[in-house]
């Protein structure tokens, strides 16, 4: 699952800025998603397609309490970062900034919900469907509980896709020189009695 999701990642443009060393960044992925996995896992809401026989496509999500991190686990967050973080080398200033600007976006996210940490799918299985059979179970809970779902994108491609669930951009954050991130909010489907 961890090298679908870093191939998953293999043209992002805010990896590819942090560590322009392909070799690097392959390893600097791995690490990224390593540390998203270990963080999420005891929250039981990592969602695997598989097709062929391999993973198609994870989605890694942290339910309503789980974000903000506790001290302890913010802590490992970042000590699970720092391979990642070193091979970024004379960007690390750029890449704390925008990270500082990006959870502080987050944390302006009123109230309970469901945050989106990584969606992926395998290059070899994108556009079949892998990123939306991972993310529906999440969604349908967020619709039947009432409760919004957020995430971050660092590919402005993205936001057309994440429309089609429902989300919608609450806010582009700018740090130059690092590439821009959207901040995107889904609020739940409306019940009906």
């Amino acid at each position: 699952m961890i090298a679908a999701l870093g191939r998953a990642f293999f043209d992002d443009p805010l990896f590819g800025y942090f560590v322009p060393n392909l070799v690097n960044q392959t390893k600097g992925l791995l690490g990224f998603m390593s540390g998203a996995v270990k963080d999420a896992s005891p929250f039981g809401e990592i969602w695997v397609a598989h097709a062929d026989g391999k993973v198609a496509g994870a989605a890694v999500w942290l339910p309503p309490g789980a974000y903000p991190r506790t001290t302890k686990r913010e802590v490992m967050t970042n000590v699970r970062a720092v391979p990642a973080f070193a091979r970024a080398r004379g960007r690390i200033r750029d890449s704390i900034k925008l990270l500082a600007a990006v959870d502080k976006a987050h944390k302006d996210v009123a109230g309970p919900h469901y945050y989106l940490a990584v969606l992926g799918s395998d290059p070899l299985f994108q556009r079949v469907g892998a990123g939306s059979s991972v993310l529906a179970p999440v969604l349908e809970r967020c619709d039947r509980e009432g409760l919004p779902a957020y995430l971050e994108t660092q590919k402005e491609d993205n936001i057309a896709y994440y429309a089609r669930h429902r989300f919608e951009v609450v806010r582009k954050l700018d740090s130059p020189p690092c590439p821009p991130v959207w901040t995107l909010l889904r609020n739940p489907s409306e019940r009906t009695v």
